[in-house]
């Protein structure tokens, strides 16, 4: 089992609705909001002129996303239907990562339609866990990649439905999450998708005090039924301090337009094939 403090968990939203219960959080020994420095508002973050043309970088990160078997059974053992489920998680996590200046390109989607390559059990901190270890075993060695999702249809025991480590990108173990995919709305699973990626970028839960155009952000420690596409100010701050002092270094080069899977969208900012140029919408 995996140390508090090097994983982050996200739950369901209603297991927090119960007046006779308090808030789950993560169980991350790590990340003492009391004994925190105060977040810096964005507007008061002061960096150098060299600095400011490191964060004015757009980053890439090359993602490989993992379909495990109850994954596919759940979809009929229809490969299509996982792909298009698979796809339209990845165009949404595009639409949110855009405003940290991120652009997610699939390089990969690996169904497990013959049974799981890693252990996928009840328990969410074993599953990342094996995961990472055979990301580092096999997948790396097969794929060049900056991170990998797990996307799981198997309930993990209490209200888990997501970990991941946190500032882990480039790492060849640790640049993992997990996810369940519990709800029927894509755009839930999309935005726990984003919420580990989030992790990984170096980015804690919100606090009470952290905003975003809508009554619930991201890096929420509760999945809302009603999920925003926003990170709060607090995450843009903890993103940008994460590129300055950690310099992830993979996601830096921008992939080959032949190395996307994903079919072309329009907007995106990314290169795919079949496109001439894409600005952005």
């Amino acid at each position: 089992k995996l140390p508090d403090s090097e994983a982050h968990a996200v739950y369901k939203y209603e297991n927090v609705e119960k007046e006779d219960e308090a808030p789950k959080m993560c169980g991350v020994t790590q990340t003492n909001w009391e004994s925190d420095e105060p977040i810096k508002k964005a507007s008061k973050l002061v960096v150098t002129a060299e600095q400011q043309r490191y964060l004015n970088n757009f980053r890439f990160i090359e993602l490989v996303i993992v379909a495990d078997y109850r994954m596919f059974t759940k979809f009929n053992s229809n490969l299509n239907e996982v792909k298009t489920w698979v796809y339209e998680i990845v165009n949404t996590l595009n639409e949110i990562y855009r405003y940290l200046y991120v652009r997610v390109a699939l390089v990969a989607l690996e169904v497990w339609s013959n049974g799981d390559l890693s252990s996928v059990t009840l328990s969410a901190y074993d599953t990342l866990d094996s995961f990472g270890e055979w990301r580092k075993r096999d997948l790396l060695k097969r794929k060049s990649h900056d991170n990998a999702q797990l996307l799981t249809a198997i309930d993990f025991n209490g209200t888990i439905i997501g970990l991941a480590h946190k500032a882990s990108m480039c790492d060849p173990k640790r640049s993992t999450g997990i996810v369940q995919d519990y709800s029927s709305r894509n755009l839930v699973v999309a935005v726990i998708m984003a919420h580990e990626m989030g992790h990984n970028l170096g980015i804690h839960h919100d606090r009470e005090n952290c905003t975003c155009h809508a009554n619930s952000c991201i890096m929420s420690a509760v999945i809302s039924d009603q999920p925003s596409k926003y990170f709060s100010n607090c995450s843009h701050v903890q993103y940008w301090n994460y590129i300055n002092d950690d310099k992830p270094q993979c996601i830096l080069n921008e992939p080959l337009r032949t190395d996307i899977v994903s079919p072309p969208v329009c907007g995106n900012e990314l290169l795919e094939v079949g496109e001439e140029c894409d600005c952005g919408s």
